[in-house]
């Protein structure tokens, strides 16, 4: 057990997870992890492209809307074209919240791909997935 020395503080470590899935559930893009370090400790002898998940970094371990266009490009994307017949999907939408770390819809184009924002405020009724 460790303890702390007066006049020193706890280390605090955050990520944040972006998840997402269809309306009905029964597919899911890898969760997607925000660290702050570009290679952290956990992953020193691992391949990054073998994990279920993706990774990216940023000095808050914040989303913000450089990282979401990449998501959005190098992860959604390519999970939602690579099975399209098993999707059974000519078309996809991509339905947000109006967060400040959301890219411009301009930028969130792809082919058969279209982005658009819910209506402000209304988070509680249309997000059920928006848990804290």
């Amino acid at each position: 057990m460790k303890l702390l020395l007066p006049g020193r503080k706890k280390m605090k470590y955050s990520i944040t997870i972006l998840e997402c899935v269809n309306a009905s559930g029964s597919h899911r893009v890898n969760l997607t992890l925000v660290g702050k370090n570009k290679k952290p400790l956990c992953f020193k002898n691992l391949n990054k492209t073998t994990l279920p998940v993706h990774y990216m970094h940023q000095e808050s371990a914040w989303m913000n809307s450089s990282l979401f266009s990449e998501w959005f490009h190098d992860c959604f994307v390519p999970e939602v074209k690579k099975n399209p017949k098993k999707l059974k999907l000519k078309k996809a939408l991509l339905l947000m919240d109006n967060a400040p770390a959301h890219s411009d819809v301009e930028t969130l184009k792809a082919e058969n791909i279209t982005s658009i924002f819910m209506p402000p405020n209304t988070t509680a009724i249309l997000q059920p997935m928006d848990q804290g």
